[in-house]
């Protein structure tokens, strides 16, 4: 993961300036869809960043990864292809997710069957290091040499027909319906499925 701080005060905000550097990533650990998230590039923006974030919670900074980002998603044991997104905004926040026409998913991934490997199996191994099971997503930043960081681990992403995990089961040939079943026999008990 990129170096983080728990931010319990401004103070603590103000001093993650110093000890991760510029630029950082402001954001609130119990949200999702990028709410209160903001991407810090100057001193002056830490306080309306700590203020927006912990609106919502407990709050950290975290070192910014400057590259594409990838989210793969996991059914079982298995690790979806991966998916590049690419957005011109700042980061890949609500506004790029839920209400921008310019925002691209590519899958396939464009990345090196060697970096995508790397990043499922990652993913994989994070979400099973959180005690995560059933499905899940996990989204990762790579950085300038190719490096993947591990940013979030989704324990229940979207599942629309538009969602991320729903666009990599079928770029993997798995239907929405069939997906919906693989998810459902991953999280009832056996007696159920």
């Amino acid at each position: 993961t990129p170096l983080w701080r728990t931010l319990d005060s401004l103070a603590d905000a103000e001093a993650c300036v110093e000890t991760i550097g510029l630029p950082l990533m402001v954001k609130p650990t119990l949200e999702g869809s990028s709410i209160g998230m903001t991407k810090v590039t100057e001193r002056a923006q830490i306080e309306a960043a700590w203020r927006a974030a912990t609106q919502y919670g407990p709050t950290i900074a975290e070192r910014f990864v400057d590259g594409p980002e990838v989210t793969v998603a996991l059914v079982g044991e298995e690790a979806l292809p991966a998916i590049r997104l690419e957005t011109p905004r700042t980061f890949y926040d609500y506004a790029a997710k839920y209400e921008s026409d310019s925002t691209r998913y590519h899958l396939p991934s464009g990345l090196s069957a060697t970096t995508e490997e790397r990043c499922r199996a990652l993913s994989l191994a994070a979400f099973r290091a959180l005690g995560g099971a059933g499905w899940g997503r996990v989204d990762l930043m790579l950085d300038a040499v190719g490096e993947p960081w591990l940013i979030e681990a989704n324990t229940a992403p979207g599942m629309t027909d538009h969602s991320l995990v729903p666009r990599a089961a079928a770029h993997a040939g798995i239907g929405f319906d069939e997906l919906v079943v693989r998810v459902l026999a991953q999280t009832l008990p056996p007696e159920a499925a």
